[in-house]
């Protein structure tokens, strides 16, 4: 999955930097947590300030923890978190990779919501973060950096037929194509990560035994590190053969 071709220079004197958005989620905070154990900084957005904080509290404790998590708080059409994210992404290194968590709750109360309000929030979970991507993608495009547009499972609860989750993912897919049409310097790909955990109550932000992640985290890292160019504009499938292999190399 990883390109033969050794990081560039500049890449290899600055301190890597990733954007998570809906880092509160199962799958953002796994995600977080290989980031972190890699060595890079993570800028993690969610809009619920408790958990944030349990979070960041457990992030913190973690072993083999060589990255810094810089948690931010708020809702990502806000201006002014926008231009707060673009002063740590400044200060801290390169931006290297964005991670947009799409199809994904923050705790709490996520199973109790009507399916309509389950229905926004999808929508909510796609269209928000995209000015957030558009402020983003010249510190991208400098480093030829790469975009994962994460379809998780985390959303699968009680919307009939799951058609809602669909058409989002249907969203996602048509986005991915078309930042790779109009940013062709950056590796845009979506993926279906395999996870479907139940859903976590607010005092538990981590697996209890954070040594032993499922795969789905470490897949997300991999590809927003590692993707090949090739890769840019598709939908990948965690089942898929390469990824099966990878995951159990």
């Amino acid at each position: 999955m990883a390109d033969s071709q050794a990081p560039s220079t500049d890449q290899d004197t600055v301190q890597p930097v990733v954007l998570i958005t809906r880092v509160g989620s199962w799958v953002g905070a796994e995600a977080a947590v290989h980031f972190l154990k890699r060595g890079v900084t993570v800028i993690g957005v969610g809009s619920n300030p408790d958990r944030i904080s349990e979070l960041t509290c457990a992030l913190a404790k973690l072993s083999h923890n060589k990255g810094k998590f810089i948690p931010c708080v708020g809702v990502l059409t806000s201006p002014e978190l926008q231009d707060q994210i673009v002063e740590h992404i400044k200060s801290e290194g390169q931006l290297t990779a964005f991670v947009h968590n799409v199809g994904a709750y923050e705790p709490p109360n996520a199973q109790e919501r009507e399916p309509i309000e389950q229905w926004v929030a999808l929508q909510k979970s796609l269209l928000e973060a995209l000015p957030m991507a558009h402020r983003v993608r010249a510190f991208l495009r400098k480093q030829k950096g790469r975009v994962v547009n994460v379809a998780s499972d985390d959303a699968l609860t009680d919307l009939p037929n799951h058609v809602a989750l669909v058409a989002i993912k249907t969203a996602v897919n048509m986005l991915t194509a078309e930042l790779a049409l109009v940013e062709p310097s950056i590796t845009s790909l979506a993926v279906h990560p395999g996870i479907w955990p139940p859903f976590t109550s607010t005092s538990a932000s981590l697996p209890p035994n954070t040594d032993k992640l499922q795969p789905a985290g470490e897949l997300i890292v991999d590809l927003a590190l590692n993707a090949k160019h090739s890769m840019s504009g598709q939908f990948f499938m965690y089942s898929e053969p390469e990824f099966l292999k990878s995951s159990t190399s």
